[in-house]
């Protein structure tokens, strides 16, 4: 994934000083207006990309941009009435939309078009203030929308009306409304699209798309352990460290880091000769895994020819062959299980674990069992442990993509943002355009993460954590009451024991967090239940 300029030859030479003639230098537009449909901007939110035509297979309708594929127009101030004409003329159901999104922050090469036709420039540092659409190259992040605008409230209300019935994972309602008629009644005349413009450039969405909903899946996750925690660092915000694990983790997690940061399969951990065979075991699972997760890649490129599910069927068939005897025979082993299990299981899924009891096979297994991340999230079983639940998350996240993740799964405050923007600078890493998007989100960070290890408590983390354990009824509450002396008297009625004291007592409550930590794995969170915890929590 090496970076490389969309032109390489533009801004070559050294820069010159600038003379007294030059004119000041104009400050950069910090917005830009994206003209498109209705339904064109439901499906862009739902992948939270704002992207070319390519990516929205055979539900795209004709706008703006079609006109220079691969690139996004960003119309300065005012949008053209054929540019909005464009954007509804193939259906009478379309209604248009002005996009506001927002570029501080963002430089790099791109096109601007003005009176003197389209010109090469360097953002933001080569703008002249003649620039009437700046087409930058696709895809751009969803979390840079400021602002969408209808032309009339019931245009407004009809695809809220729409993207809250027909549609499970569009966040309409998490960015700015508002209607303007002005700015499409008195839309300039000016011609679109130019008659000259860049060619057309093929944009990387599908893995993307794939490493945004393991993001999701792997934060979803994130509160089984420590392991989870590192897990979910290391998925939105890979560093070098990312390659250097405690000893702890499982060797899957080494790569995950890595996998995100560079794409493919992770490079295998250096196997001396004293490795024992637990060691080498584990070093081969974490390869296998990390092909399967490339395979399952290479399935969403190719418009999903045939099943999930035959693609790792035939990873495996493939992966066995260049394995010693011993190795060979566990996998076809496998192998076998899992295609049994796409017809009639002739086992319990318990039993199905503790047949092959690694957590390949387990991820491998639940993969076959369950239908998709809802599905999997909705699961519960005792013998699968923390190793097991991330690998799974990881097969699954990749399978749904971040476009196939309902909004339930996707409500978590900051989630969205964070990685739609990752997932953008991603596609721009991947095909070398040099530009840059400006600094991530912050990602968020695991309830685990956000309690520590429990030893130390802060006032605000104590009341955030008997929030969470008051709201889900859990039994790692203690409370001590301290009576002052004097006659006290104890009645029984209905199972409930009442105690009659002088005066009010003192009392103190504490959470035992081992207990407190093991509940925290076991559950299911929704949304709204971790919004109120955080809002207690410093930060």
């Amino acid at each position: 994934m090496a970076t490389a300029d969309l032109f390489p030859t533009e801004n070559a030479s050294s820069p010159q000083p600038p003379s007294e003639t030059e004119p000041p230098k104009m400050k950069a537009p910090e917005s830009g207006l994206l003209v498109t449909s209705h339904l064109n901007l439901m499906y862009m939110l739902a992948a939270g990309l704002v992207m070319p035509p390519a990516g929205f297979g055979d539900k795209y309708y004709r706008d703006p941009l079609e006109c220079f594929s691969g690139w996004i127009p960003l119309f300065i101030e005012k949008v053209p009435r054929d540019a909005i004409e464009s954007a509804t003329r193939e259906a009478g159901h379309l209604k248009p939309t002005v996009v506001q999104i927002g570029l501080a922050g963002m430089s790099g090469n791109l096109i601007a078009i003005g009176d003197r036709g389209p010109r090469k420039l360097r953002f933001p540092d080569g703008v002249d203030g003649t620039e009437r659409v700046l087409l930058i190259p696709a895809p751009l992040p969803t979390s840079r929308i400021e602002s969408i605008t209808f032309q009339s409230k019931n245009d407004k209300q009809a695809c809220e009306a729409d993207a809250k019935e027909d549609f499970a994972n569009v966040p309409l309602r998490d960015f700015g409304r508002r209607t303007n008629r002005t700015l499409f009644s008195e839309a300039p005349d000016t011609p679109w699209p130019p008659a000259d413009g860049p060619a057309e450039r093929t944009v990387p969405l599908e893995r993307p798309l794939a490493v945004g909903g393991a993001m999701a899946t792997v934060f979803l996750f994130g509160s089984l352990g420590d392991q989870a925690v590192r897990a979910c660092r290391d998925a939105f915000d890979p560093d070098e460290d990312s390659l250097r694990s405690p000893a702890d983790d499982h060797p899957i997690f080494t790569g995950l880091g890595y996998w995100v940061r560079e794409g493919g399969v992770p490079p295998s951990a250096s196997m001396s000769p004293e490795t024992d065979r637990v060691g080498l075991q584990n070093a081969l699972q974490a390869r296998l895994f990390w092909e399967a997760v490339e395979r399952l890649v290479r399935w969403r490129d190719s418009v999903r020819v045939g099943s999930a599910e035959t693609a790792l069927l035939e990873h495996l068939r493939d992966a066995s062959a260049g394995l010693d005897k011993r190795a060979q025979a566990g996998v076809r082993k496998l192998h076998d299980t899992l295609e049994s299990l796409t017809g009639l299981a002739d086992a319990t899924a318990s039993e199905l674990f503790g047949r092959h009891d690694t957590p390949l096979a387990h991820a491998l297994t639940l993969f076959f069992l369950r239908r998709d991340c809802v599905d999997l999230l909705d699961y519960q079983s005792d013998r699968l442990g923390e190793t097991d639940w991330l690998a799974a998350a990881i097969l699954f996240g990749v399978r749904d993509g971040w476009l196939g993740l309902p909004l339930r799964l996707r409500a978590h405050p900051g989630l969205a943002n964070a990685v739609s923007h990752r997932m953008a600078q991603m596609s721009h890493r991947i095909a070398g355009t040099g530009f840059d998007l400006g600094d991530p989100p912050a990602r968020v960070h695991p309830l685990r993460e956000q309690f520590g290890d429990g030893s130390a408590w802060s006032a605000s983390e104590k009341a955030a954590a008997l929030e969470l354990a008051r709201l889900q009824k859990w039994d790692c509450i203690h409370t001590r009451i301290s009576l002052r002396p004097g006659k006290y008297s104890l009645t029984v009625k209905g199972g409930s024991a009442h105690i009659d004291l002088p005066g009010e007592p003192k009392y103190s409550t504490r959470i035992d967090a081992e207990r407190f930590f093991d509940l925290l794995a076991a559950a299911r969170l929704d949304p709204k239940t971790e919004a109120k915890v955080r809002a207690k929590l410093p930060g």
